[in-house]
């Protein structure tokens, strides 16, 4: 793997993603593009100057929410395994991934982390290849952004929990503002008004993403 100066990493990765709120890129066009970058992803990501800390912070907070290292965990937008590796990591065994890029999964599948892995575009309807109500927790990051999930793939994510299951989620805080995720927050309290499920927490979180403040969600299922 070439190595890149923290400053190439940094360009590249933002640079990469800017293309999603720019283009309004989404679903299939989404998963090429990143079976296309499958192999400069890692280089670039964990390059940046302040480190790729997300997967890594989530994983930390599942693992104060989630006692049981047995638990059923679905690592939603799986992308090449990092999210996965920092659970194994803190003893979690239990991980199937979900991802739509085949390219991503790919590498993910070379870690050697995974129960199972999904290939699959998260849309608006049921999935087909994750079983409904079979999951005592979704841990995903990086996922909620423009061009990728947003607020209509929610309630599809909340019907593969188990009940009392624990959506696990953080994001960058800035994307809350975008048109793509503005009704991110609304579609959550939504459905915990509907009984879907309820919002534990919603917490702002420091330095999330290269110096970029982030939020993280906790929602039980009902």
């Amino acid at each position: 793997m070439t190595t890149i100066s923290h400053l190439e990493a940094d360009a590249e990765s933002e640079k990469f993603l800017s293309q999603f709120t720019n283009m309004h890129y989404g679903g299939q066009k989404t998963s090429e593009l990143y079976s296309d970058w499958s192999d400069e992803y890692e280089k670039n990501f964990l390059n940046m100057t302040s480190g790729y800390e997300h997967p890594e912070r989530i994983a930390d907070i599942a693992a104060s929410v989630l006692p049981d290292k047995t638990c059923r965990i679905l690592d939603v937008c799986a992308g090449t395994g990092l999210g996965g590796a920092a659970l194994k990591k803190r003893g979690f065994d239990n991980i199937d991934a979900l991802d739509g890029s085949a390219g991503m999964l790919e590498k993910a599948r070379q870690k050697g982390i995974y129960s199972c892995i999904f290939q699959e575009v998260i849309g608006t309807g049921p999935l087909t290849k994750v079983e409904k109500g079979a999951y005592d927790a979704i841990v995903t990051s990086g996922s909620f952004v423009p061009g990728h999930l947003g607020p209509g793939q929610l309630r599809v994510l909340a019907g593969t929990l188990k009940p009392n299951g624990l959506f696990c989620m953080a994001m960058r805080e800035a994307y809350l503002e975008t048109d793509y995720l503005r009704d991110l927050q609304p579609e959550m309290e939504r459905m915990q008004q509907e009984g879907i499920w309820k919002i534990e927490r919603c917490d702002r979180m420091d330095n999330y993403h290269n110096g970029l403040s982030g939020r993280v969600f906790i929602c039980r299922r009902l």
